[in-house]
């Protein structure tokens, strides 16, 4: 009796050690950027355009993707408010370039549908998107450690002269909402079984929104500025025509603006700034420029 005893408890730890092996197998640490930033015109409007990338880091292996959400906020002076009820806005996937844009192995059936996009707030726009095959459809694990195209965003201007300033939204409650890929393991070309066959979510997001910013070639610049050392650690310096400028704002990666200043620009205090990445925004009456800074 004991004998038996002891070999059911055997048998459960084991059970339970593997089903935690599995999950630690899948628990894959994936990384957001943006890449490919760009104005573009269609001959009446002006438009700012970017590709969301994904990849895998911190050596955790490869997956196949199955379902997720990403909420993305933008400057409402460049492209007014509620983006897509006002239609300034959409995600698309042109090619299979793009992940939620492959199709099944071997057929031109996608694999992803139900896509799905809301003005989370007024200066907020959330895409989702889900998996309409199971996973023995896909033809390979489709998120590796190079980065990989997601989703191509393309917003309206309203006002061209401003900077677009989109950027990941990473609150917490508004990451994590990514899965592993879902669905039977039986046959091919079956339809997705999410309830008795779940993927995995995946908890631990980051996100770089450093790349969403324009080259000076793309942005309608007020020119003839440079600034000076970059990267620096307390003093930045401004040249060019200091008299054209308004004011000078400062916004960290997450979208927030940690100073503005409306005097004295040819130099400026970064002292009281963490160690990060910033984006520097000069404006005179009718235009402005950015400048993507490093402080140390």
């Amino acid at each position: 009796m004991i004998n038996n005893m002891n070999k059911n408890k055997i048998k459960a730890w084991v059970t339970v050690m593997l089903c935690f092996i599995g999950f630690i197998n899948y628990a894959q640490d994936i990384h957001f950027t943006f890449a490919n930033a760009q104005n573009t015109n269609d001959g009446n409007n002006d438009y700012y355009e970017v590709d969301v990338m994904i990849q895998t880091i911190n050596n955790t292996g490869d997956f196949k993707l199955g379902s997720g959400q990403l909420y993305v906020a933008y400057n409402t002076a460049a492209f007014g408010e509620n983006v897509f009820t006002n239609n300034s806005f959409s995600a698309t996937q042109p090619s299979p370039d793009y992940i939620v844009g492959q199709n099944a192995d071997g057929t031109s059936v996608g694999l992803y549908g139900s896509f799905t996009i809301h003005d989370n707030t007024n200066s907020r726009v959330s895409w989702a998107f889900s998996q309409i095959l199971n996973e023995t459809t896909f033809a390979a694990d489709n998120v590796k450690a190079t980065p990989f195209k997601l989703v191509h965003l393309k917003f309206k201007y309203r006002d061209a002269t401003e900077d677009p300033m989109v950027l990941f939204e990473q609150d917490d409650t508004y990451i994590d909402q990514f899965f592993t890929a879902c669905g039977s393991q039986g046959g091919s070309n079956n339809s997705v079984d999410c309830t008795n066959y779940p993927g995995i979510q995946l908890v631990n997001d980051t996100f770089d929104s450093s790349n969403a910013t324009l080259s000076n070639n793309d942005f309608r610049l007020l020119s003839g500025f440079s600034i000076y050392p970059n990267p620096t650690k307390e003093q930045l310096n401004i040249n060019g025509d200091i008299f054209k400028l308004k004011s000078i704002e400062i916004y960290s990666i997450l979208g927030k603006r940690v100073m503005k200043i409306t005097e004295h620009f040819n130099k400026i205090d970064l002292s009281k700034l963490k160690p990060s990445l910033y984006i520097l925004k000069l404006n005179s009456e009718n235009s402005s420029t950015v400048f993507k800074i490093i402080k140390d």
